[in-house]
């Protein structure tokens, strides 16, 4: 069965201005795009769910809610971002129009919406969560039994959110070993641990396809420190410095494999082709490359000893590269055609 994030609209997407429905109003949140865009590659279904009482009460039609959701959805693809399905509830108990007054099972905080996504999708209702602004949108995705994000006060929801990346956070990290961290709260957890007189060791990479020479490596850098984090590029910065046909893995995937490292303690992506700026904020004590790299050319290097860092280089198990398996793979497939 599939997971999926089930996402309230207004407040939640785009700013919530009051029965929202014309184009020109139309305003995404801050964030949403990023945050989406991680949840579709993590394998998220998506699904909106959107009680749209301003149907009922005729302050606009199905027709224009239709275009308004299409456009919504055409700008956030623009952005990357995948929108799955979205479901919406007309109704209301004290409609202006007959036939949308009445008491229904759809309109949150009845979990209507979300128990009809998960029998047309195939969705484990356990497995998926149910994100938004109001208390009704939490009581709905409790009903259902998922769990549940409010982006605002906790109240009854099982975490609160300030900003939906906040809110992709909390979901990372209830996956089991999940070491993904975001920039600023790496930040603050690297000078805790340099403040408990721990030395933090850094290094970064692809790691594309994660075999036994990206393991002895990782062995040997986490053995010069007390802390070991990867600075890991992101799917734009594989493209920009190996092949635009790269990464065979998204981020996620790498992530949640090297995750499941002992050795690793945190990981954290970036998207320049190189990790001075993160190396600059982070400071790490010590910052290991292999020893296919020379030291004149890592520029990294400068900035590692203007604070006093350490440059360290690893010696790599010869012969084992992401590159190599590829292209043995790829060789191995045109023998067989």
């Amino acid at each position: 069965m599939k997971k999926a994030i089930f996402l309230d609209r207004d407040g939640a997407i785009i700013e919530d201005t009051g029965y929202p429905h014309r184009i020109e109003d139309m305003k995404i949140l801050k964030g949403t795009s990023d945050a989406i865009k991680k949840l579709n590659k993590a394998g998220y279904l998506i699904i909106l769910v959107t009680n749209q009482s301003g149907i009922g009460r005729g302050i606009f039609t199905e027709k224009e809610m239709d275009i308004f959701n299409r456009k919504m959805i055409e700008q956030l693809k623009k952005d990357g971002v995948v929108i799955d399905a979205v479901y919406f509830c007309p109704h209301h108990p004290e409609a202006k129009i007959e036939k949308y007054r009445k008491v229904c099972e759809c309109r949150k905080p009845k979990p209507g919406m979300l128990l009809k996504a998960a029998k047309e999708h195939n969705i484990s209702l356990k497995d998926s969560w149910m994100i938004g602004d109001k208390e009704d949108d939490i009581s709905a995705g409790k009903a259902a039994g998922c769990k549940t994000i409010k982006l605002g006060k906790k109240d009854s929801a099982d975490f609160s959110a300030t900003t939906l990346i906040d809110a992709v956070e909390i979901i990372f990290g209830s996956e089991t070993n999940w070491k993904m961290v975001s920039e600023s709260k790496l930040e603050k957890i690297v000078k805790k641990a340099k403040n408990h007189g721990k030395k933090i060791v850094f290094t970064n990479g692809c790691f594309d396809i994660l075999h036994a020479g990206h393991v002895d490596y990782l062995k040997k850098a986490k053995a010069l420190g007390d802390m070991l984090i990867i600075g890991l590029n992101s799917d734009e910065s594989v493209r920009k410095i190996k092949d635009p046909k790269r990464p065979i893995s998204n981020e996620f995937w790498r992530a949640k494999v090297l995750s499941a490292l002992e050795y690793v303690d945190y990981i954290v992506i970036f998207n320049e082709k190189t990790p001075e700026k993160l190396v600059e904020k982070l400071k790490p004590d010590i910052y290991v490359k292999g020893s296919d790299w020379r030291l004149s050319r890592l520029p990294e290097k400068k900035i590692a000893e203007k604070y006093g860092g350490k440059v360290v280089l690893i010696d790599m198990i010869e012969g084992i590269s992401t590159s190599k398996i590829v292209e043995k793979i790829l060789s191995l497939y045109r023998r067989a055609c």
